[in-house]
C-alpha cells in the first residue's frame, strides 16, 4: 500500500511517500515558516520523483500534534483536503508516539519532551519493547519545574524539547537517565507512514470533518 505521510508538527518538518516497508521518497521542509509554500509543491515532488501518480494512494498520515500550532493547523488543512479530493484513508498520528517509535527497542521507559512556549513543556511516557511504542503516561502540558519532578530513572529522553531545554535539563541530570541520538529527536514522516499504516489495519482513522490538531491548549 503506498501511503503519503505529513509531519509539521515541529521546526523541522517533512514528507515521505512509502510502500509497504520501502521508503520511496522523504524531503525536508525545512522549518516552519516555509510550510505553507512548501507543503503541496513537496508532495508534487514527491510523487514525480517517485514515478507514482497520487490516484495511487492507499492512505494518508497526518502527525496531529501536540506542537507547532500553525504547522499543525498546515499539515492536517493538507492531509484533509487531499484525502478528501482523492477519496482515501486519513490516519492521525500522534506526534509524541511518533518521536518514541524512533526509539525502538528500548529496554527503559522513553519520556517525550517538546517545548510548549511560555515556560511550559509537552510530556508524555512511552514503552516500546519493539518497533510499535506504547503509553505510559498520556500526553499533558507541565509547567517547566514540574518536569523536574518527572525525570524519574531509568529513562531515555527524546523529542525536541531536548535540544531546547538543553540547559535546564543537564541541571536534572543522573544515573539512568539519557539522551536519544540527535537525529531522532524531531519526528520523521517516514515514522508517521509506518504509524499510519499500522494504525490503519487497527481502523484508526478519521474523516476530514473529524480531524483535528491536538493542541493541549487553546490554540492562540
Amino acid at each position: 500500500m503506498l501511503i503519503l505521510a505529513l509531519d509539521t508538527a515541529t521546526d523541522k518538518g517533512s514528507l515521505a511517500l512509502v510502500e509497504g516497508e520501502t521508503l520511496l521518497v522523504e524531503h525536508s521542509l525545512e522549518s516552519a515558516g516555509t510550510y505553507l509554500s512548501r507543503l503541496l509543491p513537496g508532495v508534487a515532488a514527491a510523487f514525480a520523483a517517485a514515478g507514482r501518480d497520487p490516484g495511487d494512494l492507499g492512505a494518508i498520515g497526518v502527525s496531529v500534534g501536540p506542537g507547532n500550532f500553525t504547522g499543525l493547523r498546515i499539515g492536517c488543512a493538507t492531509a484533509k483536503a487531499l484525502a478528501w479530493s482523492l477519496g482515501c484513508p486519513l490516519v492521525p498520528v500522534p506526534t509524541m508516539e511518533a518521536l518514541a517509535a524512533q526509539c525502538p527497542f528500548q529496554t527503559q521507559p522513553i519520556g517525550v519532551i517538546l517545548d510548549a512556549k511560555r515556560g511550559e513543556v509537552f510530556w508524555s511516557v512511552y514503552r516500546c519493547p519493539a518497533d510499535r511504542p506504547q503509553v505510559e503516561a498520556e500526553p499533558v502540558r507541565l509547567p517547566l519545574a514540574e518536569l523536574a519532578r518527572r525525570l524519574t530513572p531509568p529513562l531515555v529522553l527524546t523529542g525536541p524539547g531536548v535540544e531546547i531545554l538543553a540547559a535546564f535539563i543537564q541541571d536534572q541530570f543522573m544515573d539512568g537517565i539519557t539522551l536519544a541520538p540527535p537525529k531522532r529527536r524531531y519526528p520523521r514522516a517516514a515514522t508517521i507512514a509506518r504509524l499510519a499504516l499500522s494504525r490503519l489495519e487497527q481502523g484508526l482513522t478519521a474523516s476530514p470533518q473529524q480531524l483535528a490538531p491536538t493542541y493541549l491548549r487553546p490554540a492562540l
